[in-house]
């Protein structure tokens, strides 16, 4: 009787409680839904001011992520990008920095610094990562793609700047879930184009010591490799320059052993030469040389009988030993250079690394690319035969 007692009060008591909510929730469920449009009003009307204030310019994307943010991109009559980020929740704007993990910050941009440094040439770079111009952002699915703008580079670029960042990089920075490529693509400077014109850089009579590392350094620092024509009793005493250059991506050639006219010497005292120069860069490196630069640019048929090289000479002459002057080395390449040139410097004089200096950074952005004799032979589709010479390849 008791227990039956019980049962009729917890019934009242749930009757009661369902009785509330059911009062309550038509209450509820209009406020709920009011908020929710409000908030989808407010996100409407961001939308339509960055629409007003994009007229005339062609909409790249709008695109919703995970129904917290939306990114818009807009490409202007100019064909630069800009980019907005809006709260999909209550329709502010929000920054980039609203997306990635707050504590995780600092590592996304270091991220992206290093990228930019692995694409461009430093010139380039050092502008792009001061992020003293206007960067927009589009949110792909496997991707962040990158469009930077207004940006002072001298010399100017003429190519849209941008970076593609596969989100394999930055996964662990963001605050929303990404897709990810099978596999990780990263933009470098390895990536050789098609519509870029190629020449090779040689030096002469090295290697020199710091002036010869100071070449190496310039051409890293913009993407470019170079042929340094050695001689064999200077490779002797500077082993550790050698090792640099190869280090960097740069080509060793012969310069003779003795720096000798070559065409007045016997047979024999050619195969000495070869052999002498052979033996010395075998011994740092264990690797044998294919290339001679005869000095003076000299070659005889005895020479190419006796002498089992390569031979490379050129067809601009900078004529940097003479002049000692940067602004004459740098027009005699800038000013005649076509594509498939090879171009004679020596690394001796601090006036030809300030003509390397100046003159790298133009021909980037004139559409040359500076790479060594057997690369330009390469992307040329020459195969380099012995015992031939070879003052361009076109």
């Amino acid at each position: 009787m008791k227990w039956t007692k019980q049962k009729k009060i917890i019934s009242v008591i749930i009757l009661s409680c369902l009785s509330c909510i059911f009062l309550i929730l038509p209450i509820l469920m209009p406020q709920e839904t009011a908020k929710q449009n409000n908030n989808l009003q407010k996100v409407e009307m961001t939308v339509s001011l960055i629409e007003q204030e994009n007229e005339g310019a062609l909409l790249v994307q709008k695109k919703e992520i995970e129904k917290k943010f939306i990114n818009m991109v807009y490409e202007r009559l100019d064909g630069t990008r800009i980019s907005y980020f809006i709260d999909a929740e209550n329709g502010s704007k929000i920054e980039l920095n609203d997306l990635i993990k707050e504590e995780q910050f600092p590592q996304f941009e270091e991220k992206i610094k290093e990228l930019l440094y692995k694409k461009y040439p430093k010139f380039i770079a050092d502008i792009l990562a001061s992020n003293q111009g206007e960067i927009a952002y589009e949110i792909r699915d496997t991707e962040l793609i990158i469009y930077y703008s207004n940006f002072t580079i001298t010399p100017a670029p003429t190519e849209e700047l941008t970076l593609t960042v596969d989100y394999h990089e930055i996964k662990d920075y963001l605050n929303f879930k990404v897709q990810l490529k099978d596999e990780k693509v990263v933009e470098s400077d390895n990536n050789l184009k098609n519509e870029r014109k190629y020449i090779a850089f040689t030096f002469d009579d090295g290697p020199s010591g710091a002036k010869t590392k100071k070449l190496v350094d310039t051409l890293e620092d913009n993407k470019m490799h170079a042929t340094f024509f050695m001689v064999g009793n200077r490779m002797a005493l500077q082993p550790e320059t050698l090792k640099y250059v190869l280090e960097h991506g740069n080509e060793i050639g012969s310069h003779s052993y003795t720096h000798s006219n070559l065409k007045r010497l016997k047979k024999e005292e050619l195969k000495q030469e070869e052999f002498n120069t052979n033996l010395v860069y075998k011994n740092i490196t264990g690797e044998e040389l294919t290339l001679l630069r005869p000095p003076y640019g000299n070659i005889n048929e005895n020479m190419k009988e006796t002498m089992n090289y390569i031979f490379v000479n050129w067809n601009i002459d900078t004529e940097d030993w003479r002049y000692r002057d940067s602004e004459h080395i740098y027009h005699s390449i800038i000013d005649k250079v076509e594509d498939g040139d090879i171009i004679l410097m020596h690394d001796l004089y601090d006036t030809t690394i300030e003509a390397v200096e100046k003159v790298l950074p133009e021909l980037y952005v004139r559409g040359f690319q500076v790479v060594s004799v057997s690369e330009l032979a390469k992307i040329k589709g020459q195969t380099l035969e012995p015992k031939k010479v070879y003052r361009s390849i076109k």
